[in-house]
């Protein structure tokens, strides 16, 4: 039995037919859920036996990490959903408009790539996963563009390194600095 990930390659619809914790898309199979790989030669079947990953709705409070930060849109990976214990692993759209309550001119200036984030999700279509900041919701957790070290919060939506002294602005959360280990 080999280990695998959600959403990995696991084989044809011709090789196998997909079993449990699987799914088949394009005539290849995929993992659904995080586990063990079984592969049944016998009936020529394909099984993931794992553990299923919870599913986001809309409303839910999730924590990821910033992975990037464009003009008009961040991606943040979630691997957090506030009040569950198990960790996922999901790519999700903070899009400018959903940021803050304000006009956003720099999105740069709200998030910093590998920041920690605390939001709301708000649509759920298929792969797409749509959160927002705006309100109490923000970084809770911000790491200096220059040095990487941890900022303090010194303002509304300042920052600064304890290392480099060096000045940011950011997005934060009402609660920043209480950080849940994620």
């Amino acid at each position: 039995m080999d280990k695998t990930l959600i959403g990995e390659y696991l084989g044809t619809t011709e090789e196998y037919m997909p079993g449990e914790g699987t799914y088949a898309e394009d005539g290849r199979i995929y993992a659904a859920v995080l586990g063990e790989k079984i592969l049944d030669k016998e009936n020529h079947r394909v099984s993931v036996k794992g553990k299923p990953m919870p599913e986001l709705t809309p409303g839910q409070v999730v924590f990821g990490e910033v992975q990037s930060a464009r003009k008009n849109m961040v991606t943040v990976i979630v691997s957090r959903i506030e009040g569950l214990e198990e960790q996922i692993e999901v790519k999700t759209g903070l899009y400018v408009s959903n940021i803050a309550n304000k006009y956003v001119e720099k999105v740069e200036d709200f998030f910093g790539i590998g920041d920690l984030v605390k939001a709301r999700v708000i649509k759920v279509e298929q792969d797409l996963i749509d959160i927002e900041t705006k309100g109490d919701f923000g970084v809770v957790k911000a790491f200096c563009k220059r040095c990487r070290n941890p900022l303090l919060k010194t303002g509304e939506m300042d920052v600064e390194c304890p290392n480099c002294k060096h000045k940011e602005k950011r997005k934060l959360a009402a609660d920043y600095g209480n950080v849940i280990s994620l």
